[in-house]
């Protein structure tokens, strides 16, 4: 039987605690404190180190400063036979004065393709264990991914919190993937003025049910920029996360990369490139905690390095760029295509090809058509390039989904009428406008292929399963499965996901021979006939 956790780190963590207890304890233990009065680690999360394939980094906090933090690691014939000490930072929470303390713990040296096993512990503290697989080395290889954003605590007694972003933790554990990006708006703290560190707490207690077993790569959200959280709000967020390097003093782990396979993965802070107010209120001025451009275009210079690199070289197939923010959406209640990441971010995806772009934002699924460049007019409206919903080739054009059903209480999967071509409008913000204002302008939805208008089903989850191909210049593909899901019930706690949307992406490899003019079509056949 695992025991309780103790009732200062209820008090501490809040109500989410508790239901780390029901983890099978293959996967991961919780127990008391070995020593009376030394709190035991929680919030156990991994995420990818600046080589997925070699780096892992092993988060977690604790209700006190403790002494000696580290990681034991080793394989399951072997045993954790290796010890690495952990950095400990800490942050106190300008509303509620209370400090949280956490602990990242940076693996190298590690093997591709492998599966470990780990113990998080420190001084007068029994250890917690768990496993995690590496990335398979750079080179071609096939493996699965999930996303979606705006999942808060999994608890609803938190605002804008549901019971159903417990049982979205749940459903990314059943698909098994190698990890998940989380595309923004995390614990909804800031609406938990009274409670951020609470929300936070629960929040990630929530999210170690998978975090502890596979990395969990976030990107920042509006809500993750709090009051008292600093000069942009992100104390919370980056005291929690460990990321990879960006190369920059001032804003690491705000943006980021990081390779697995032939895939470049770029996560952005959408909140530094979008023209929309919508985060927190300053208590000691009333205004807003606007941070459009904070970084005086710092993080789109890094981003131009990163793909100019990625698309000049020959081990990078596929890019994948996520964030909480997005370029367009037909929803109802949209926050608005943004005016902002149509003119800063939409020509470096043109530039470079991008693949696909992932995003939260609204609570619903929006899948576009691949669009590249922009039609006649004065917002910049994507243009689309291709209408084959099933099978999009991304060399030609960019595919953006919106995922924002993770288990926020709010659901936004009502869409904007159509006219008597069955073209949807579409909302657009041109500009910074007040706080939360509606968005100021319309426009027609070519690019809108598909909705989830589905009430019944409001959540989902998003999974991708990368093909290398079979030779080098032939075609790999990604398949795109969508997931919807009924609310979360006491009586059904973890429903089945059912399939909403299938697609497939392709694209040429990038380690064609040179000199070989041969399409991919007639090397395909050449490989069928081997």
């Amino acid at each position: 039987m695992v025991a309780q956790p103790s009732r200062r780190t209820i008090l501490r963590t809040g109500t989410a605690v508790g239901a780390l207890t029901a983890l099978p304890a293959s996967t991961l233990l919780w127990t008391q404190p070995a020593v009376a009065g030394t709190p035991g680690p929680e919030q156990i999360h991994l995420q990818w180190g600046n080589e997925p394939s070699r780096e892992m980094t092993v988060s977690w906090a604790t209700a006190a400063s403790v002494s000696r933090p580290r990681v034991r690691i080793g394989t399951p014939r072997g045993g954790a036979d290796r010890s690495v000490d952990a950095s400990s930072r800490s942050y106190v929470d300008g509303l509620n004065k209370v400090e949280t303390y956490t602990h990242h713990a940076r693996l190298n040296g590690l093997r591709p393709d492998t599966t470990y096993v780990y113990e998080v512990l420190h001084d007068g503290a029994r250890p917690v264990r768990g496993t995690f697989r590496t990335a398979p080395a750079r080179g071609r290889a096939a493996f699965r991914f999930t996303s979606f954003g705006d999942l808060g605590t999994g608890d609803n007694v938190f605002k804008k919190s549901s019971v159903h972003g417990a049982a979205a933790v749940r459903q990314v554990e059943q698909f098994g993937p190698l990890f998940h990006l989380l595309n923004g708006d995390l614990a909804y703290a800031n609406n938990n003025e009274q409670l951020q560190p609470q929300a936070w707490n629960a929040f990630m207690n929530n999210m170690a049910k998978s975090a502890a077993n596979r990395p969990w790569m976030p990107a920042p959200g509006n809500h993750e920029v709090e009051a008292g959280g600093g000069d942009l709000g992100y104390a919370s967020y980056l005291t929690r996360f460990e990321l990879p390097d960006n190369g920059t003093r001032d804003h690491c782990g705000n943006w980021y990369s990081f390779q697995v396979g032939s895939v470049l993965f770029a996560s952005l802070d959408g909140n530094e490139i979008a023209v929309e107010d919508d985060a927190s209120l300053d208590p000691a001025t009333g205004r807003s905690i606007y941070i459009s451009d904070y970084s005086e275009g710092a993080q789109l210079r890094w981003l131009e390095r990163v793909l100019s690199r990625a698309r000049a070289g020959r081990s990078v197939d596929w890019i994948v760029v996520n964030l909480h923010q997005f370029a367009m959406s037909s929803s109802a209640a949209s926050h608005g295509g943004d005016m902002g990441i149509r003119e800063k971010l939409l020509p470096l995806l043109d530039r470079y090809s991008v693949d696909l772009v992932l995003a939260g934002h609204d609570h619903d699924y929006e899948r576009t058509h691949p669009v590249r460049g922009t039609e006649p007019g004065g917002l910049l409206t994507p243009a689309v390039v291709d209408d084959d919903l099933r099978q999009i080739d991304t060399s030609q054009g960019t595919v953006h989904l919106i995922l924002g059903g993770g288990g926020t209480a709010g659901h936004d999967d009502v869409y904007l009428p159509a006219d008597g071509d069955g073209v949807r409008e579409a909302s657009v913000r041109t500009q910074r406008l007040t706080f939360k204002a509606d968005p100021d302008a319309k426009e027609k939805a070519h690019w809108s292929a598909v909705t989830d208008p589905d009430t019944t089903h409001p959540y989902g989850v998003a999974v991708f399963d990368v093909d290398p191909g079979l030779f080098p210049g032939g075609r790999t593909t990604i398949t795109v499965s969508y997931y919807h899901s009924v609310p979360a019930t006491a009586a059904n706690p973890v429903p089945t996901p059912v399939l909403y949307d299938r697609f497939t992406l392709y694209r040429d490899r990038s380690d064609g021979w040179d000199g070989d003019d041969e399409d991919s079509d007639s090397r395909n056949e050449r490989a069928a006939a081997r």
